[in-house]
C-alpha cells in the first residue's frame, strides 16, 4: 500500500464488516453534516448519522455502504468506523432507499433513547478532544 492511502475498517457489534486498504477518499455524514477525509487530513472523530458511506480506492473505483448511527475515528492513515448496521450496495439509488426506509425508521421511544445517547457520545468526544489539546 502506498504511503498516501488510507486503511478503512468497519466494525459491527458481531463482526468485522470490512477491512480495506488503498483508500484515497472517505465521504460520509456526521452530526455536523457531510464531510470528506483524505489521507493527509488531520486526525478526526465524528458521530455518524444514518447515511451513505462512500469509499474511493486508488483506482478511483467507488464503493457504497449504508451505515447506521456510529462513530468514526481517523488516526494517521487509519479510519475506524463502528456502527450498529452496515449494508453494502452497488449504487447510490438503492442505498438511499435503504437509509430512508430502514435505518431512519424507528419508533418514538427508540428515537428519544438514541437522541440522549448520541448527545452523550458527542459530549464525551468533545471532552476527549479538549483533553488532547492540553
Amino acid at each position: 500500500m502506498e504511503k498516501t492511502l488510507m486503511s478503512v475498517s468497519i466494525f459491527l457489534p458481531t463482526e468485522v464488516f470490512l477491512e480495506k486498504d488503498g483508500i484515497r477518499k472517505v465521504i460520509t455524514e456526521g452530526m455536523e453534516g457531510w464531510f470528506t477525509l483524505l489521507p493527509e487530513h488531520i486526525d478526526y472523530v465524528a458521530i455518524l448519522t444514518p447515511s451513505i458511506l462512500t469509499l474511493e480506492d486508488h483506482n478511483r473505483e467507488t464503493r457504497y455502504f449504508a451505515v447506521d448511527h456510529g462513530t468514526l475515528v481517523k488516526r494517521g492513515k487509519q479510519v475506524f468506523i463502528s456502527t450498529r448496521r452496515a449494508i453494502r450496495g452497488k449504487n447510490l439509488d438503492s442505498l438511499a432507499h435503504v437509509v430512508e426506509k430502514e435505518l431512519t425508521a424507528m419508533d418514538d421511544l427508540e428515537k428519544k433513547a438514541r437522541s440522549v445517547l448520541v448527545g452523550m457520545e458527542h459530549s464525551i468526544m468533545q471532552r476527549f478532544a479538549e483533553l488532547n489539546k492540553m
